[in-house]
């Protein structure tokens, strides 16, 4: 192993300083509200949904050899409350030689939904000449859905 993950964050938003070179992170994710109507036709709530919004994971890693270059693969991968994969991205790493620190940033668009509970974002990391990814974080997400009442059509009055 001669990459280390130090930490992992699910957040809103990252920006890294140009100046300094540190970064800020912006609405760490632990729980996430859904405002959802019925359908008109069924009177029920979609099985599968999705939310149209934009997130983050960023994670700190280090290596053991600051004279080595070191590559790798890290697995991006959520999970419904039954377990069930909902998305899977994969991100190639390299850390260059003299570097000890590396921060990696997955931008992902769109939540793939499909009740309230509670959801859990994984990453992994397979290093160069191994075969399996490692499991290095787990962070949840505890969805609540709000429900909304339908509009009724005005009545007409004579």
């Amino acid at each position: 192993m001669k990459i280390k993950h130090i930490w992992s964050v699910l957040c809103k938003e990252s920006v890294i300083n140009k100046d300094d070179n540190n970064i800020s992170i912006y609405g760490t994710l632990e729980e996430l509200s859904v405002f959802l109507a019925p359908s008109k036709e069924t009177g029920k709530l979609p099985e599968k949904f999705g939310i149209p919004m934009n997130y983050e994971i960023v994670s700190l890693w280090i290596k053991e050899n600051k004279k080595e270059l070191a590559r790798a693969q890290i697995e991006y991968s959520l999970f419904s409350p039954e377990g069930k994969e909902l998305f899977n991205k994969i991100q190639d790493m390299e850390m260059p030689l003299n570097i000890k620190r590396f921060r990696s940033r997955m931008k992902i668009k769109g939540m793939p939904l499909a009740k309230e509970g509670d959801y859990n974002f994984r990453v992994a990391i397979k290093e160069e000449g191994v075969s399996n990814f490692r499991l290095v974080a787990e962070l949840p997400l505890e969805v609540k859905i709000n429900l909304q009442k339908t509009r009724s059509k005005p009545h007409a009055k004579n």
